[in-house]
Parts: C-alpha cells; sequence; structure tokens
C-alpha cells in the first residue's frame, strides 16, 4: 500500500469514528467532548452536508455564541492584591453563553442586562466610573460574540484548498488550513466582538460601562447573529453544490471504461441468447422424441 493510500485509509477511518460518535440532541447516554455536549441546532444542516460529502468532515463546531468571560488567575493567588495577580489563558470562568440571539426586555432593562451578563456573580456588580492606571494588570470580565467556526479535515491538499476557495468566496475570510500532518481548516469569518466590559476588584466587579452600552452590544450581537445565520445558509449552499459535483464525478465513466463495461455487456448478451437458443433446440429434440415414441 503506498503511502498515499495509507493517509486516504487513516483519513476514512478518522471520519468514520468522527461521525459515528456525533451528538446531535440532549441525551444524558451520551455527550461529544464539547462543553454543551452536543451539537448546536443552527448548525446541523450544513454539518450534515460536509459530512456526507467524500472528502471532508468536521472535527469541532460553534454556530456562533455571544458570552461574557472572566479571565482566570493562577492558583493561590491574593486577588486582593493587585500586586499578586497572575493572569493565565487557562482556568476562565464563563459567566454566561448563549448560542440564540436575545429577546429584548422594554422595561426593567438595567436590573434585566445585569443578571443575564453576570448570572449568580450579579449581586457583586457596581458600576463604576473609576479607571485605575493599572487596570490592565486586573482581573478583566469580556463581553464576547464568536461567529461560526468549523474544524474540518480534508482528504488532500488539493481537496483542502478547494474548500478553503469556496469558504473565502462566501465570505468566511478569516479560514486557513492548519499546519499539521492532516490536512486540517479552520472555517471562520470576522465578525467578532471582544471587549472588557468590568473588572475584577476583591469580592466586587467593578463594571467599566453604563447599562445603555451592554444593550448596545447586546443589540449588535443580535444582528451579527443574523448576519451568521444568513452566511452559514450560503456556505451550506456551496457546500451542497461541492456534493453534486463529487456524487457525480463517481458515477462519471471514462470512455475506455465505458467501452469496455459496453463489450462485456454485449459479450454477455450474446452468451445469454446462445443458452436460450441452444435450451430451445434440447426442448425440440425431447419433443421429437416424445412424438417417436408414442407413434411407436
Amino acid at each position: 500500500m503506498s503511502q498515499q493510500q495509507q493517509q486516504l485509509q487513516g483519513f476514512h477511518t478518522r471520519k468514520h469514528q468522527i461521525v459515528s460518535s456525533l451528538v446531535e440532541f440532549v441525551d444524558p447516554e451520551r455527550r461529544d467532548k464539547s462543553p454543551k455536549g452536543f451539537i448546536d441546532a443552527p448548525i446541523l444542516d450544513l454539518m450534515h452536508v460536509i459530512n456526507q460529502h467524500p472528502d471532508y468532515y468536521t472535527t469541532s463546531s460553534c454556530s456562533g455564541r455571544v458570552a461574557v468571560y472572566c479571565e482566570g488567575l493562577e492558583k493561590d493567588v491574593d486577588i486582593n492584591d493587585p500586586d499578586a495577580i497572575e493572569k493565565t489563558t487557562k482556568g476562565g470562568t464563563w459567566l454566561y453563553v448563549s448560542h440564540d440571539p436575545i429577546p429584548m426586555p422594554k422595561e426593567n432593562v438595567e436590573a434585566w442586562i445585569v443578571q443575564l451578563l453576570f448570572g449568580d456573580q450579579s449581586d457583586k456588580v457596581e458600576f463604576s466610573s473609576d479607571r485605575p492606571d493599572d487596570i490592565l494588570s486586573k482581573q478583566l470580565i469580556y463581553f464576547k460574540f464568536e461567529p461560526l467556526i468549523l474544524h474540518i479535515e480534508a482528504s488532500t491538499s488539493e481537496t483542502a484548498m478547494q474548500l478553503l476557495g469556496t469558504a473565502y468566496q462566501v465570505g468566511y475570510q478569516n479560514s486557513g488550513i492548519t499546519p499539521s500532518r492532516r490536512h486540517m481548516l479552520a472555517i471562520r469569518s470576522t465578525h467578532k466582538i471582544d471587549t472588557p466590559i468590568a473588572y475584577v476588584q476583591g469580592d466586587t466587579i467593578k463594571c467599566l460601562v453604563d447599562p445603555a452600552y451592554l444593550m448596545l452590544l447586546l443589540t449588535m450581537s443580535n444582528q451579527k447573529f443574523e448576519s451568521n445565520m444568513e452566511r452559514m445558509k450560503v456556505f451550506e449552499d456551496a457546500m451542497a453544490q461541492m456534493l453534486t459535483k463529487a456524487q457525480q464525478a463517481q458515477d462519471w465513466e471514462p470512455k475506455e471504461a465505458r467501452r469496455q463495461r459496453m463489450k462485456q455487456e454485449g459479450l454477455a448478451k450474446r452468451e445469454q441468447q446462445q443458452q436460450k437458443q441452444q435450451q430451445k433446440q434440447e426442448d425440440l429434440v425431447v419433443i421429437e422424441d416424445l412424438l417417436d415414441s408414442v407413434m411407436l
């Protein structure tokens, strides 16, 4: 077996394992490796089309989300001592996450938005105009909107480039091929919001912006959700066209192969006709023998 054949075999083995393990709905008996434990509903149709294509399958996905994230700290650090704070990219806390647009109330906006975004930490929130000089050393809390992101493995470098070109055409300009021994792609756009809205001071969350600005961020996120869904649908349609072409290519028969097939079919048909003719002659002989025996 050649190296290319081994790579393709490995691709198909991984695809079968990953696709067969996908969890598409809440199931207490099954969970995938994502924090939710199952696939985001808005992305299911797109994933089905991608995973039906013989040259691709999805390894991870997020349909898009709005979130509030508190930075992580190293263990055994006294958060009451600003000089002792050591930030880390791991171990942060998601105070709020939604994969769907957020219905906006018309009354009691301030209390609603604080409770929504800060959850069980909402009683610690204070709106403050203080801007400490060392604010970048504080434990910051970010408001985020993150659009669709898909990680996809392709069968070859050529099919990876084809998919990357399609992603660019439908607007996923931040997509790229990930350096790896496998042919991995990240499909993503630039429709992001990532801005600090508060910082932690002891047992208090000091909000850097007022409720009206938080409402503005939510309104912008809802608009981006809509744009995100529209682009996802365009990508799904483009992938469906690629799937149709791939299926047609699998069904296409080269001229020489078609000639050989028709030749074999013609020979088989001629042999069948000869067998029928021979059987007919044998039947006539039997009938003649019977007639002779009757006359005798």
